[in-house]
């Protein structure tokens, strides 16, 4: 984030070979500086980063970030982070949770898509990272649904007729 100090980031990085032309997956990013702290000095973020070849131009790309409000009603490309997302900047991907209700971050996302177009077959990088933005004390996360980064997968069936007419 531009003009901020990031600190106790996470990251899990990871290579894969998608099977068909788009991958995805399902998110929620959470924190513990909802609501106290939107737009203030701290401003916790993460991002999805993929590396690989455009689908289009079959030019590299790197570090793109699939982690982003949808588009509309958000400007494209608009990342992910307590202050683009809250009670006031597109509520209809915040939920409140003060006092801990469902798990110990006050405030998280909806379950939120992230998308990209890819080439089926080729190998692609994708780095998550979530770090505290401006401080060390309050934290963030992402929770990644299980079972949901998939790229579609492709569908095979044969039929062989054997010379003399057996199946």
């Amino acid at each position: 984030i531009p003009g901020y100090t990031v600190n106790d980031a996470s990251i899990l990085e990871f290579d894969f070979v998608p099977e068909s032309d788009t991958i995805e997956f399902r998110w929620v990013f959470g924190s513990d500086e909802y609501p106290e702290f939107v737009n203030t000095s701290f401003n916790d973020v993460f991002g999805f980063f993929l590396t690989g070849i455009e689908p289009v131009t079959w030019t590299p790309f790197t570090n793109r970030n699939i982690a982003l409000i949808p588009s509309p009603p958000a400007p494209p490309n608009f990342p992910v982070t307590i202050d683009n997302v809250n009670s006031g900047s597109y509520p209809q991907f915040y939920v409140n949770n003060a006092g801990g209700q469902w798990i110990q971050y006050d405030g998280f996302t909806t379950v939120l898509t992230a998308r990209a177009a890819v080439i089926p077959c080729l190998t692609y990088h994708i780095k998550i990272a979530v770090a505290d933005a401006g401080d060390f004390i309050y934290d963030s996360g992402v929770f990644l649904e299980e079972g949901s980064f998939n790229s579609g997968g492709i569908t095979v069936s044969t039929q062989f007729t054997a010379p003399g007419g057996g199946s």
